[in-house]
């Protein structure tokens, strides 16, 4: 759970990500009825993440359905107007919204979520209230309200086992049916889905009521994190956590601790939600923690002062027994001295000499830098050359300049190109490492790779070419073979043959590219 919730910036990004997404197909030009969708969608991603920005989408959904003549849609979207402001806290505004609704006119299938909203509102109210006269009242009403959705839930539906668990939790109060139709919801629910968030806390708190407190910690910790995954910040769960580890654990600073963590997340989730509820309950339930893990802090802080007293006192005693040492033995102390400043002046050296190697293998990787870099200019010239000529050819058959076709179509330009690249390849290559050839033929069995008679000065052989370029860390035949103009094959048969001839075969790569380094 900690892990999670330390991740939570993350999972918000992600929502936002998603609802950024959403606001901007709304922007594009859209046929009412999609528009529509889209702000019954942006409400759905508000509903239990931000309550402002929830009413607003929720307000376009109503006047737009309004303009479409889309009576379900418009008493739809009043009901979760309703659902919103309990949730928010808003609970008069809600209940006379509730009471414009007519339920005769309203279509059949939206009975079920009509009755559930006076279910989750009364529900709401009685929590507000919390007495023993108006809290009551409004349990029965939700309880009533329940019992006249559930002729309406279908099987299909896929909150029909959590609302069967609600079901017989507030109507018939069997904690023994409920609990089985709670564990089906969260046997088939994700645990993104804010149905299983629910269902856990639901039978956390079945278990709780019935003296398990294992089970309780258990199912109310699956809860929080799957409130943390659904990035739901109207997270009971959270805050029922926090006031449970906060009395479980009020002698371990480490329980102190997480509650104080805990319920300073689900406050800070209630004042982004704007969850007046919550936010009343968490401020109720506050002072409390935060007073006890302030006496924690203000023992320990106590402890280290005294800790650091006797630490004082021992440091004292040690300064004054090592000043009667050193005049016992003071010729000792000097020698010692001037043993530290030699050995200053050998770490010195040494750093130096670090720093001068540090610089020349810094100086050796940017000369190999260049020299790809060079050879990458080169190969991307000529690459430009070659497209630039087939541009040319087709230019010429549109006007069927037949003799120029013929001498552009020659090969000879490539031919030159390619010549050329090799031999600036060679003389760059050797110019930044002159030892390569005798390095590179002290690794075969014959002492020298193969050559050409009459070979000009400053220039390497196909083989010496191949391993040159996998000394700079070119490696692959494919990328090798682009850069000397040959085939895969071609190369691979070089590399092939040479390897062959090799002293040590199964390092024989890896010797070429530790080849003229100032260091092995």
């Amino acid at each position: 759970m900690d892990s999670i919730l330390s991740n939570r910036e993350a999972y918000h990004n992600s929502k936002e990500m998603y609802i950024s997404i959403l606001k901007n197909y709304a922007k594009k030009k859209q046929s009412k009825e999609e528009l529509l969708k889209i702000y019954e969608d942006l409400y759905q991603e508000y509903y239990v993440y931000q309550f402002d920005s929830a009413r607003v989408y929720i307000n376009k959904a109503i006047l737009l359905s309004q303009q479409i003549k889309r009576t379900d849609h418009v008493i739809q979207n009043l009901l979760y107007k309703v659902q919103l402001f309990g949730i928010g806290g808003l609970y008069s505004e809600a209940s006379n919204l509730l009471n414009t609704i007519q339920v005769n006119k309203m279509p059949k299938e939206l009975y079920f979520l009509y009755y559930i909203t006076r279910f989750t509102l009364y529900s709401y109210r009685s929590d507000y209230c919390n007495d023993d006269y108006y809290s009551p009242r409004y349990r029965a009403l939700a309880a009533y309200s329940l019992k006249m959705a559930m002729p309406y839930l279908t099987s299909n539906m896929p909150e029909y086992d959590f609302y069967h668990g609600e079901y017989y939790i507030y109507v018939t109060r069997n904690d023994k049916k409920a609990l089985s139709y709670y564990f089906k919801t969260i046997s088939h629910q994700k645990e993104t889905s804010r149905y299983y968030a629910m269902a856990c806390f639901a039978i956390a708190n079945n278990y709780n009521a019935h003296g398990d407190t294992r089970k309780y910690e258990k199912y109310l910790i699956q809860a929080c994190i799957s409130d943390a995954l659904c990035n739901t910040r109207e997270n009971l769960a959270l805050q029922d956590f926090a006031i449970f580890l906060f009395k479980e654990g009020q002698k371990s600073e480490n329980h102190v601790e997480r509650a104080d963590k805990y319920i300073n997340i689900a406050l800070e989730d209630a004042k982004l939600y704007n969850n007046r509820l919550r936010i009343l309950e968490i401020s109720q339930k506050l002072p409390t923690i935060v007073s006890t893990y302030e006496g924690m802090i203000k023992s320990n802080n106590r402890k280290l002062e005294l800790t650091i007293s006797i630490i004082s006192i021992l440091i004292f005693i040690s300064i004054f027994g090592i000043v009667l040492i050193f005049r016992q033995n003071k010729l000792l102390a000097l020698h010692r001295k001037q043993f530290c400043d030699s050995n200053n002046q050998l770490t010195l050296l040494n750093n130096k000499l670090n720093i001068l190697n540090s610089a020349l293998l810094d100086t050796n990787r940017k000369r190999e830098g260049l020299a790809k870099l060079y050879i990458d200019l080169c190969a991307k010239y000529i690459d430009r050359l070659s497209k630039y000529q087939n541009l040319v050819k087709r230019k010429i058959k549109a006007n069927q300049v037949n003799e120029l076709l013929s001498t552009i179509s020659s090969s000879r330009l490539s031919e030159e190109n390619a010549k050329t690249f090799t031999n600036r390849f060679d003389k760059a290559f050797l110019d930044l490492y002159p030892t390569f050839i005798d390095e590179f033929n002290s690794l075969l069995i014959d002492g020298q790779s193969k050559k050409k008679e009459k070979m000009p000065k400053n220039s390497m052989t196909n083989e010496q070419r191949i391993y040159a370029l996998i000394r700079l860390g070119v490696q692959e035949s494919s990328e090798i073979a682009s850069l000397l103009f040959y085939s895969p094959q071609t190369i691979y048969n070089y590399r092939s043959a040479v390897k062959n001839r090799a002293k040590n075969k199964d390092t024989f790569d890896d010797d070429v590219q530790n080849l003229c380094t100032i260091i092995k």
